[in-house]
């Protein structure tokens, strides 16, 4: 399990849990959503935190043009210090990408991002924008918002996208997943994303779980398979 950080002090927390849990690993970052509360300075004193074994990765970074369009500049100083920082250090990317798809592209290339691999959480686009990120060496995350009636555009990149290329997330708290919209939504929920993720794909749900676990590892962990004891 990964636990995204989103500010400093919610990377603090993370690791916190992190470091008294086994199997759950920490991404440290500012969020888009942030830009007009830190800046790059910030991004990079992230990196004492860096050192820690339980952190695998930087992000979630890159562009909220949804909620925060105002602040798109300040979220792509951000998003350069994000990558700095990871190419620095070696570690792959969590990119959040929403309503800023050819924006999120043209950084990634300017920067060359594309080689510290990574993924594109909670995935918003379509297919073709799937086997662009793929083509470059990331995977994507699919969200409990595959669940949903209306997540059509979703549904079909599930479907069409193998599952080498998966990762199942819930982006908790928030996002719950059918049957269980109106609530909190809490980690243990990951399990609807990859049960209609198999559902859509015509597999077993236990299919989709070993696909996601190994990509995991393979992204964050190196390739060394977590051990349970």
């Amino acid at each position: 399990m990964l636990a995204v950080g989103i500010d400093p002090k919610d990377c603090r927390n993370a690791l916190e849990v992190a470091l008294s849990h086994k199997g759950i690993f920490v991404s440290v970052g500012i969020h888009p959503q942030n830009a007009d509360k830190f800046g790059p300075e910030d991004v990079f004193k992230l990196a004492d935190l860096c050192k820690e074994a339980k952190v695998v990765a930087i992000g979630e970074t890159g562009f909220d043009l949804y909620r925060t369009p105002e602040s798109q500049q300040k979220q792509e100083e951000l998003f350069r210090a994000h990558i700095a920082l990871a190419k620095q250090l070696r570690f792959p990317l969590v990119i959040h990408d929403r309503a800023a798809h050819d924006q999120t592209l043209k950084v990634m290339d300017e920067t060359d991002a594309w080689s510290t691999g990574g993924v594109f959480h909670c995935f918003s686009g379509d297919a073709d924008l799937a086997r662009i990120v793929i083509s470059k060496g990331f995977i994507i995350s699919i969200p409990g918002v595959v669940t949903f009636k209306n997540a059509a555009m979703l549904k079909e990149v599930a479907r069409q996208i193998s599952l080498e290329h998966i990762l199942a997330e819930t982006d908790a708290p928030y996002l719950t997943p059918e049957p269980l919209r109106g609530r909190r939504n809490e980690p243990l929920h990951v399990v609807k994303a990859i049960e209609e993720t198999a559902r859509i794909k015509g597999v077993f749900p236990e299919e989709v779980a070993r696909f996601t676990t190994d990509n995991f590892t393979k992204l964050f962990l190196r390739g060394v398979p977590f051990m349970k004891e």
